[in-house]
C-alpha cells in the first residue's frame, strides 16, 4: 500500500477504495495517528494552512457568537479549522492578530473591523492574501476586497421612522465611532428619517465616539437628565443600548428604545431592535472566502445580507 494512498484516506480528500479507507483508518487509530497541518502546509505549493482566521471586534459583545457559528458552517464544510482572534476594541491589538495569522499562514482571513486605519490589507491582498470584510467593510476599502454588510442606512430609517410614527419628535442618538461604513450608514439613515419629517438634526440630543457600555451609560444619563431631553433613543449597536438600559436617568423615567442588533435583554426591556442577522451575515462572509481561494483573480464581490426591524416597546 503506498503512501499516497494512506494521504488520501487519512485526509478523506482523494479516490480510495472504501474498504481500504476502513482499513487504513483503523489502524490509524489503533497508533494513534494525527494530521500535522502544519507539516502538510509546508508541502503544499501555496505553503498554508487548511485554517481560516477569523478576527472580532469584541468576543464580550453576544453579536459576534452567531457570527462566528456561521464562519464555522462553511469551513466545516470545506475540510477548514476556524482559529479566532479577539480585538478588544483595541485597533493596534486587531493588527497584531492579523499579522499572527498571516505568520501562520493562514489560507483566508475574515475580518470584523475596529481599526482605523486597515489599508495594509490592501497590500496583503495585493500579494494574493484572501480577505473578506464582514460587518462594517473601512469606506476607503470597501470596493476593493471581499466584503458583507447589511441594511445599515435603509433599516435604520425605517426604524427611527418606527419611532416618529409613534408619536415622537425628540430622538436621540448614541452611536459608535463611525471608523467603519456601517456606523456611518446607521448615522445616514437616522439624519434622513429626520429629515423625512421635517425635524431638524440636534446635536444636544446626540453622543458619538462610544465604545464600551460604560461610557454609554455615562452619555445616557447626561443626555436624559438635560432639559428637553428625548422621549425615544436610538443606538447604534446593542453594547451602547445596553450601557443606557443600565443608566439611573432610564430607571427612573424608561423611554422608547430602538437598538440596532438585537440582544437577550432586548425583549425583557420591551426595546425594539434592528436585527441584523449575524449568522448570515457570517456565513455568506465564509462563503465569499472560499470562492475567493477558489479564484484569486476574479473581482471584488460586495453582498448585502437584509436586516429585520422587530418593533417592541410601549407605542
Amino acid at each position: 500500500m503506498s503512501i499516497k494512498t494512506v494521504s488520501r484516506a487519512v485526509r478523506g480528500d482523494g479516490p480510495v477504495k472504501e474498504a481500504t479507507r476502513v482499513r487504513i483508518l483503523a489502524e490509524a487509530d489503533r497508533l494513534g495517528f494525527q494530521v500535522n497541518d502544519i507539516a502538510a502546509g509546508l508541502r503544499r505549493k501555496d505553503r498554508s494552512m487548511a485554517t481560516v482566521g477569523v478576527t472580532l471586534g469584541d468576543f464580550t459583545n453576544p453579536f459576534f457568537a452567531p457570527m462566528l457559528r456561521g464562519i464555522h458552517s462553511v469551513a466545516a464544510q470545506h475540510g477548514h479549522l476556524v482559529l479566532s482572534g479577539d480585538a478588544q476594541n483595541d485597533g493596534e491589538l486587531e493588527h497584531r492578530v492579523i499579522r499572527q495569522f498571516f505568520a501562520h499562514r493562514v489560507a483566508g482571513l475574515i475580518v470584523a473591523p475596529i481599526g482605523a486605519d486597515l489599508g495594509y490589507l490592501a497590500e496583503e491582498a495585493s500579494y494574493g492574501a484572501a480577505i473578506v470584510f464582514v460587518d462594517s467593510p473601512p469606506p476607503a476599502l470597501g470596493g476593493l476586497l471581499d466584503a458583507v454588510t447589511t441594511t445599515n442606512e435603509q433599516t435604520t430609517f425605517e426604524g427611527v421612522r418606527m419611532l416618529l410614527d409613534r408619536g415622537h419628535r425628540r430622538i436621540g442618538y448614541l452611536g459608535h465611532p463611525r471608523s467603519g461604513s456601517g456606523a456611518l450608514e446607521r448615522w445616514r439613515g437616522y439624519q434622513r428619517a429626520l429629515e423625512s419629517a421635517g425635524i431638524p438634526l440636534d446635536m444636544q440630543i446626540v453622543r458619538d465616539g462610544l465604545v464600551t457600555d460604560a461610557e454609554a451609560t455615562t452619555a445616557a444619563d447626561a443626555m436624559l437628565t438635560a432639559p428637553d431631553a428625548p422621549t425615544a433613543v436610538f443606538t447604534d449597536n446593542n453594547r451602547l443600548c445596553t450601557g443606557l438600559l443600565l443608566s439611573d436617568a432610564y430607571e427612573r423615567q424608561p423611554i422608547d428604545l430602538l437598538s440596532f442588533d438585537d440582544f437577550p435583554l432586548a425583549p425583557r426591556f420591551g426595546v425594539s431592535v434592528i436585527d441584523s442577522n449575524p449568522y448570515e451575515v457570517g456565513r455568506v462572509g465564509a462563503q465569499l472566502l472560499f470562492e475567493r481561494l477558489a479564484d484569486r483573480a476574479q473581482p471584488a464581490q460586495r453582498a448585502v445580507v437584509p436586516a429585520r426591524l422587530v418593533v417592541r416597546g410601549r407605542g
